[in-house]
């Protein structure tokens, strides 16, 4: 995955007022990371990593991330979008 704009995704962590270091940290990567990301010096990112950051943002990971050319959409689901698991009794 690659960042669309990444003075959108810089301009939405100041929205939410995280430091670098904070969104680092809740997404479990280095102040670094975010910096590279920031400054469209990191020019792609994993999935995982994308879909942490939309999460933290709370922001849709489509807004923020597109797909490389290769890559397939993720999945995303809550719980309330389960099933029940009939097994359990």
């Amino acid at each position: 995955m690659r960042v669309k704009d990444p003075s959108a995704l810089r301009r939405k962590r100041l929205n939410r007022k995280y430091s670098q270091r904070d969104l680092a940290y809740l997404v479990r990567r280095s102040q670094n990371t975010i910096y590279l990301l920031e400054s469209g010096k990191m020019k792609t990112l994993s999935e995982d990593l994308a879909l942490l950051l939309a999460a933290r943002l709370e922001v849709e990971w489509e807004d923020y991330f597109e797909l490389e050319e290769n890559e397939i959409a993720p999945t995303v689901t809550n719980a309330s979008q389960r099933k029940p698991d009939s097994s359990a009794a």
